[in-house]
């Protein structure tokens, strides 16, 4: 009984590390992905229209692999996914928002937590349910 239950502190270790692992991966990857769209904002004739959606895409980028990396278990991908989601979403608020000396919590950001978990739940059934 004793064996049974260290198996599974170790194992709730490793969930852990590899949920904090996916999420440092993921907010370092969105801080790269957004340093190189802004100098190719500043080299190239890139329309502003341009910004939201590439906004969208490294975030969404940013969950798909951060997810990918942080949700390992045999079973609940719903609910660690969307976990993952909404921790990234609230880390790379703080993060974002400390680098721009500006911390506006408006309805987008609540679109963007809301868009983060639905996608986190998402990569976590998928990667639950492979094989």
């Amino acid at each position: 009984m004793f064996a049974s239950s260290k198996t599974k502190n170790i194992s709730n270790e490793n969930y852990v590390f590899d949920f904090i692992k996916g999420l440092i991966v993921s907010v370092l990857l969105s801080l790269a992905l957004v340093v190189g769209f802004a100098l190719c904002l500043k080299w190239f004739n890139i329309d502003e229209k341009a910004i939201v959606p590439v906004a969208f895409a490294i975030k969404y980028i940013s969950v798909i692999v951060g997810s990918i990396i942080g949700v390992k278990a045999e079973s609940k991908g719903l609910v660690k996914g969307g976990l993952f989601g909404l921790f990234y979403s609230l880390l790379s608020f703080v993060v974002f928002s400390v680098l721009s000396n500006s911390f506006t919590f408006d309805l987008t950001t609540l679109l963007d937590i809301a868009s983060a978990i639905l996608l986190g739940a998402i990569v976590g059934i998928i990667k639950v349910n492979r094989k």
